[in-house]
């Protein structure tokens, strides 16, 4: 039922868009506000989780090790801006496969089927809107990017989706993946696929990040925590998820404020790059979770 919903949800703000379609300006207003109050709260409770996995842990060693990983990949981005990108997407990639694949197939320790969906969900959908995406791109770049034509953008997101699939079935036919988590996986793709096509790049995308990775993510974190805390309420979730959220907000409004960017292409720059630097750690913690042989009903995230 929650899927549907969340179908649902999107083809009702999707169709909003097509019926209103708001300048650029309010259009990248909505859409990074959407992914700033609730897409990036999905990992403020990281903290929390991750003293109910390693109780030799605490708080203030996690931050630490939190912040230094971000600042050691903001030094990347500074020194190596291509390479950075390229290991964001990778990352982010991986991360949003495994995700989807936990919460729809339930086999979170296949890291070839992770990576195959994590391309589609985030690669295939850069390569059809490249050339949207050139202005930012530039920007970070050293060397101008040269636009791809309609033929190659075609040709790659065909082979991603084929090997994907084909990869899909054969798990299926090894007994690995149900038929229901197949089904649900092509439609997804196929909704991803159709919203990126229609939208521009950030209405789909946070559509993408905030209904069915974020909003799910947190969910399962609710229910995660509920099962190893004694009364715990939403409430209480709502209270863990607070500090580090308020704190990202302020934080990141606050560091575009003074950077003042010229144009959208510098704002998306610094908006991204900003998190990315919380999705590293984030992303890295998840993994050990998913990973964990002593760690049953894992969080999504």
């Amino acid at each position: 039922m929650i899927k549907y919903l969340q179908y649902g949800l999107a083809l009702v703000v999707g169709s909003l868009y097509l019926v209103f379609i708001p300048d650029d300006d309010v259009t990248n207003i909505v859409a990074l506000t959407a992914i700033l109050f609730f897409g990036v709260p999905h990992g403020a409770i990281d903290h929390k989780i991750h003293l109910k996995f390693s109780k030799k842990s605490s708080v203030k060693k996690f931050i630490l090790i939190y912040v230094l990983v971000g600042l050691g990949f903001l030094l990347w981005w500074v020194l190596m801006p291509l390479k950075a990108l390229l290991i964001f997407i990778i990352l982010s990639a991986y991360h949003f496969g495994q995700e989807l694949i936990e919460d729809i197939a339930e086999t979170p320790k296949d890291p070839i089927l992770n990576l195959s969906w994590g391309l589609i969900v985030l690669v295939s959908p850069i390569i059809l809107k490249f050339n949207e995406l050139m202005p930012t791109l530039n920007f970070i770049g050293v060397q101008p990017a040269s636009t791809i034509s309609k033929e190659i953008q075609i040709i790659t997101i065909l082979v991603i989706h084929l090997l994907s699939y084909s990869y899909l079935g054969y798990l299926f036919f090894k007994g690995v993946i149900h038929k229901t988590a197949v089904f649900r996986l092509v439609l997804f793709s196929i909704y991803l696929m159709l919203s990126y096509f229609i939208l521009p790049f950030i209405v789909a995308f946070a559509l993408y990040f905030v209904l069915f990775h974020s909003i799910n993510a947190m969910r399962h974190q609710f229910f995660w925590m509920k099962d190893r805390t004694t009364e715990y309420t939403f409430v209480s979730f709502l209270k863990d998820l607070s500090p580090f959220t308020l704190l990202t907000i302020v934080g990141m409004s606050g560091l575009i404020y003074y950077l003042d960017p010229a144009d959208w292409s510098v704002f998306f720059t610094y908006f991204f790059v900003f998190i990315s630097l919380l999705t590293l750690p984030h992303a890295i913690l998840f993994d050990e979770l998913y990973l964990s042989k002593n760690t049953t009903n894992q969080p999504k995230g």
